[in-house]
């Protein structure tokens, strides 16, 4: 990485077409997750044709209900056996959707894996916030991000102390509540993410959308939007140690 570099912190690229991802290749380094073992696959597959591209593989909570036990097995084994996983995600539990039990019994597996190899977390974790932050603490995951912060504001604080980092997505400009969440948190806690492709609300979410929300996180903490740039790559490189 060089000077000047964004960062989208949660980008599901295996969706994106190569033509976009040309287009943001300079100036921009995108953390890939995935969701299940083939699009775990595709994101890997992903690396050898574009340097800025961070693979993290796992298993998204929605993905549960229809995968097989093979299939996590294989996405475990992806991450045991392969030196150029980056990190695990998209993985977590989900409040309003799925089997809780079972979205439990496999996020704290994906815990384990990121404690034992020393792996960065990028989680899922709507209407679950509370609940991830213990397991993640209690399981000694030294390095997650939380992705689309919406919860509490009370538990920021705790959240920093633990060295874990959330992300800001362009839907802040519309969602009052992440607004909050934006005003609130430290600027060393932040990364921005894209979350792309994904429309919501008439936006259509995306990678390119980062240079903007680095200009809207500027307005809000009232600073120069390079030193917003300069402080969220700070902050990626410590999810990375």
């Amino acid at each position: 990485m060089g000077v000047d570099m964004l960062v989208d912190a949660h980008c599901h690229a295996h969706s994106l077409n190569e033509e976009v991802l040309g287009r943001i290749e300079d100036g921009i380094i995108v953390i890939a997750v995935s969701e299940d073992l083939e699009s775990s696959l595709k994101t890997l597959e992903l690396t050898e044709k574009f340097e800025n591209i961070m693979p993290f593989i796992g298993i998204h909570p929605w993905s549960l209900e229809e995968i097989t036990q093979q299939e996590i097995d294989e996405v475990i084994g992806l991450i045991e056996r392969r030196d150029d996983v980056k990190g695990i995600g998209e993985v977590g539990l989900d409040g309003k959707r799925g089997n809780r039990e079972k979205q439990m019994d496999v996020f704290k597996s994906f815990c384990r894996l990121s404690a034992e190899y020393d792996l960065p977390m990028n989680i899922h974790a709507r209407d679950a916030w509370a609940d991830v932050l213990g397991i993640l603490r209690k399981m000694d995951v030294e390095s997650a991000i939380i992705h689309w912060y919406n919860g509490p504001l009370s538990l920021l604080e705790e959240m920093r102390e633990c060295g874990y980092m959330i992300t800001i997505n362009p839907a802040a400009r519309i969602q009052p509540r992440h607004m909050d969440v934006l005003r609130e948190a430290p600027l060393d806690m932040i990364l921005t993410e894209s979350d792309g492709p994904y429309e919501y609300r008439g936006l259509r979410l995306g990678p390119d959308m980062i240079e903007d929300l680095v200009k809207l996180i500027a307005e809000v903490k009232r600073m120069p939007a390079k030193d917003v740039e300069d402080a969220i790559e700070f902050n990626f490189r410590r999810i990375f140690r």
